[in-house]
């Protein structure tokens, strides 16, 4: 009985191993495909960057949600999502900076020089939890978005503080 269970198990063994070999060949072609493709190859297969307009819509959503806290006084918060703007602002000029096409000026110069003082001036503002110098603050970061925005022939993106919270399902308050 033993004999004829351990038959059926050496036939399938050895379809296996038959299925095996097969796919390391196959593998084997692929690795000498990929050594063989010129490395530009490679390169295409990178995924573009997002586009500004992207990204600017994700400076949108960080600037109001800086808004939420800082209007409650809520600094920890407020300093974690001013960090969060500053990594936005930062992508948009490592992955667009140089775009000739997407401003008059390099944006990589452009957009530090309106937006670094604003900024420093927010900082200031959690450092010392005062209220209305974040409003002040919160007020230049806006203008600072609408003369960037104005330099690049878009003055008719006006940022303003939002009238209601775009997403409301973060605690603001402390």
């Amino acid at each position: 009985m033993r004999q004829f269970l351990l038959l059926p198990l050496l036939l399938l063994a050895a379809c296996g191993n038959t299925d095996q070999s097969a796919e390391i060949a196959d593998l084997k072609a692929q690795v000498a495909s990929l050594k063989a493709a010129p490395a530009s190859a490679a390169v295409a297969a990178v995924p573009a960057a997002p586009e500004l307009g992207q990204q600017m819509l994700e400076l949108q959503i960080r600037h109001a949600r800086l808004w939420q806290p800082g209007a409650a006084r809520n600094w920890m918060l407020t300093q974690f999502e001013l960090a969060e703007l500053r990594e936005s602002l930062n992508g948009v000029v490592e992955l667009n900076g140089d775009h000739a096409a997407l401003q008059p000026n390099r944006l990589a110069e452009v957009l530090p020089t309106f937006m670094d003082p604003a900024l420093k001036q927010m900082q200031a503002a959690i450092d010392t939890q005062d209220g209305p110098a974040f409003d002040k603050a919160y007020d230049e970061v806006s203008k600072a978005c609408t003369d960037c925005h104005a330099s690049a022939d878009h003055g008719f993106l006006v940022i303003q503080r939002p009238q209601s919270p775009m997403l409301d399902n973060l605690k603001a308050a402390p």
